[in-house]
């Protein structure tokens, strides 16, 4: 549905990005967010977003959207005015022509996570139409997600619309053969998600610290990696189950006694010692990885394939986004740490599609029904 004419257009916006000291450490978000500035700006007089940063406990300086202004103000081309506050506004602020505001951090406010009605009216009263474009925060059911549309004209923005759209696709519409690639510490957060996609997919690509569990289960030696023994039957019923011939495990590894120390030594699985550390997929695992990314025509990758945060143990994660980026199949790539390594390693836009949306994207792709997902009229812009 397209965006009716607006005076005061208020947006939900998902600007929860990594933050230290008071500097963004990756604006991917900010940039996001920012993209269809300049046709709302057809629609409405001013514009104003909301967003939470961080799980602050009351009102903490550290997670102050401040800290935002002067990154947005450089990324929209103008000056983005900063009020450190979301509720009992005078609606006098937003009568200026052509102004972009941002409003304080939602969660240092208790009826944002308490879903409080009170809240969201208040939130909403000096604006006339909403619009909610914050997927990462979509599977939460708080006052600025699922409760605007009792009080504005309310819509699914575009960048919302394109998450569903893509992540629904790996659900149902995709290209033969599916690979998905998942990486990272523990299969524990992600076996959900395993046990949707298996089903549906040609192939499933495990690396990073949750392939160990898997080697365990297959009773082979893993040394002191990480390990989930609580799951060791759970990827063994896995590996054994009709489905089990999609996943594809490493071979080799980039071992260390002490990650401290920095110290790359490879070796196949079959020659870990009992005090060996797996830090990173080898050079061989990356070539067996290779040979189906190269025939897949979907990929869906989530998630390292080591401590790719050190340049010692960086060379499985750098190897697989070039061989994603570089693919001729349709990729959408999920999780900050795969954002990171992309940026790291490659660009975003050798990637059909990158979701902002962290926990929402994984949840949506274990088969959950998302509460603020499809609970407003969808904008076409």
């Amino acid at each position: 549905m397209p965006l009716g004419k607006s005076s005061k257009l208020l947006i939900r916006a998902d600007l929860n990005v990594p933050i230290k000291n008071g500097k963004i450490l990756d604006n991917f978000r900010i940039k996001k967010t920012l993209s269809n500035i300049n046709h709302f700006k057809k629609y409405s007089k001013n514009i104003t977003f909301i967003s939470h940063l961080g799980r602050p406990k009351g009102k903490d300086e550290d997670l102050s959207l401040k800290h935002l202004i002067s990154e947005m103000s450089d990324i929209a081309g103008q000056e983005v005015h900063f009020i450190n506050d979301c509720i009992n506004l005078d609606p006098k602020l937003f009568e200026d022509e052509a102004k972009i505001f941002l409003l304080e951090n939602l969660r240092f406010y208790e009826g944002e996570e308490q879903n409080n009605l009170d809240f969201a009216k208040n939130l909403s009263n000096p604006f006339d139409t909403f619009i909610l474009d914050a997927f990462g925060a979509a599977h939460r059911s708080h006052a600025s997600i699922v409760s605007m549309g009792k009080f504005l004209d309310s819509y699914q923005g575009p960048l919302m619309q394109k998450e569903v759209d893509n992540l629904q696709y790996l659900l149902s519409e995709t290209k033969s053969p599916y690979t998905v690639i998942l990486g990272g510490a523990k299969i524990s957060e992600k076996l959900n998600l395993v046990n949707n996609l298996l089903p549906k997919v040609d192939n499933l690509i495990l690396g990073g610290g949750m392939c160990f569990t898997f080697l365990k289960a297959l009773g082979l030696n893993i040394g002191s990696s990480l390990l989930e023994e609580n799951f060791i039957s759970t990827a063994s019923n896995l590996i054994n189950s009709k489905y089990g011939k999609k996943i594809i495990l490493p071979i080799d590894f980039a071992t260390t006694k002490d990650i401290s120390s920095n110290l790359r030594i490879e070796k196949d699985i079959q020659d870990f010692d009992f005090d060996d550390i797996g830090v990173d997929i080898g050079k061989k695992t990356v070539e067996r990885f290779k040979q189906t990314i190269n025939i897949s025509k979907t990929i869906f990758w989530n998630g390292p394939m080591g401590i790719f945060e050190n340049s010692n143990f960086e060379f499985g994660t750098k190897e697989i986004t070039k061989l994603v980026s570089n693919s001729d199949s349709y990729t959408v790539v999920g999780g900050g740490d795969s954002v990171s390594a992309i940026n790291k390693f490659s660009t975003l836009d050798k990637f059909n599609h990158v979701s902002t949306g962290g926990g929402a994207s994984i949840e949506f792709l274990e088969g959950k029904i998302l509460p603020g997902v499809n609970i407003y009229k969808p904008l076409i812009i």
